[in-house]
C-alpha cells in the first residue's frame, strides 16, 4: 500500500470518528454474530452481521436511498448472493449498506434513524435470519462500523486457540517446551477468535505477534481498502496473506533461530478486551 492511500485511510478513519456521535446501531438489543475483516472463503466480510428479537431494521443515521433491490419488486427474478438489500447515502463520502432484508422494504425518498424502514431475513447467501450491515467511505473504503457505533458490550476475552508453524499444507502446533526441526523459515498460522456474549467464534480487532522480542505482525482490522492494485486489503494486506485456507491468521517474514524461540500472542478485540500468549520452544535449523 502507498504512503498516500495509508494517509487516506488514516484520514478518513479518522473524520469518521469525529462523525460517530451521528451514528446508531441498526437495531434495537441486537446480538453480535459475526464482526468486521473475518475471512470468508476466499475474501474479507465487510460488515457486521447482527440480530434482534423484532428483527426491526433503522438506518445507522438519516439518510437519502441511492439504492434498492427487493424480490417483491422484481418477482421474477433470482436472489442475488446479498438478497433484498439497499443503500443509504449519508453525504457524498458516506453510505451505509444492509442486506439479507425480507421482502417488502420501506421505500423513501429520505429515512430518519428512528424510523424502521425494513425486516430482517434470510434472503440471498445468508444461514439464518439477520441483518448484515456496513459502513462505505469515499467509495473504495470499507469502514469497521464498530470504529464509529456506539458502544456494545463485549464481556469475553478473545481465545488464543493454537499457534501453528505452517509448512506448505501441513501445521505443527507448537506446545511449551516442544523441539521443532526447520529446513527453511515458515509462516505462523494463529487459531484464534473473540466470543462476544456466548459461545460465538467472530474476528478479533487486532492483533500483534512477537517473535524474539522483534514485531513481526501488528494488525488492526479497522477497514478494507481498494488499494492502486485494485485488491482488497487489510492493513496492506491481500486476503491470501492475512488467512490461511482454514481461517487461520497467517505472519510471514519469521526468522527463527537455533535454540530457543519465544513467541508472544496479543489479542484484543473491539470493546477493548484483550488476551495474550506466550510459548517458548527449541528449535533446530537444518538448512542445506
Amino acid at each position: 500500500m502507498t504512503k498516500s492511500i495509508h494517509l487516506s485511510v488514516t484520514i478518513a478513519i479518522i473524520v469518521v470518528s469525529l462523525l460517530s456521535v451521528s451514528f446508531q446501531l441498526p437495531v434495537q438489543n441486537g446480538t453480535i454474530h459475526s464482526t468486521f475483516g473475518e475471512p470468508r472463503s476466499d475474501h474479507f466480510h465487510n460488515g457486521v452481521d447482527i440480530s434482534s428479537s423484532d428483527k426491526k431494521v433503522y438506518p445507522v443515521k438519516d439518510g437519502k436511498l441511492i439504492f434498492l433491490w427487493d424480490k417483491s419488486l422484481f418477482p421474477l427474478e433470482q436472489y442475488p448472493g446479498v438478497g433484498n438489500y439497499c443503500i443509504l447515502e449519508h453525504n457524498k463520502q458516506e453510505k451505509s449498506l444492509y442486506v439479507h432484508l425480507d421482502n417488502g422494504i420501506s421505500m423513501s425518498d429520505n429515512y430518519t434513524a428512528g424510523d424502521s424502514f425494513a425486516i430482517m431475513g434470510n434472503t440471498g447467501s445468508s444461514y439464518g435470519t439477520h441483518l448484515h450491515f456496513g459502513i462505505i467511505k469515499n467509495g473504495r473504503i470499507s469502514i469497521n462500523p464498530f470504529v464509529v457505533l456506539p458502544h456494545v458490550d463485549d464481556v469475553k476475552t478473545p481465545v488464543i486457540e493454537a499457534i501453528y508453524i505452517k509448512v506448505e499444507d501441513k501445521y505443527t502446533n507448537i506446545h511449551e517446551g516442544s523441539t521443532i526441526r526447520l529446513t527453511k523459515h515458515h509462516p505462523i498460522a494463529i487459531q484464534c477468535f473473540d466470543a462476544v456474549k456466548k459461545n460465538e467464534r467472530c474476528g478479533i480487532y487486532k492483533l500483534k505477534v512477537i517473535v524474539n522480542n522483534d514485531i513481526v505482525a501488528d494488525y488492526k482490522f479497522d477497514s478494507i481498502v481498494l488499494n492502486d492494485k485494485n485488491k482488497l486489503t487489510i492493513d496492506g494486506f491481500a486476503f491470501e496473506n492475512l488467512y490461511d485456507a482454514k481461517g487461520n491468521y497467517l505472519v510471514w517474514s519469521i526468522n527463527y533461530k537455533q535454540g530457543i524461540n519465544t513467541i508472544n500472542v496479543i489479542a484484543e478485540d473491539f470493546a477493548g478486551n484483550q488476551t495474550s500468549k506466550s510459548i517458548s520452544f527449541m528449535v533446530v535449523l537444518d538448512f542445506k
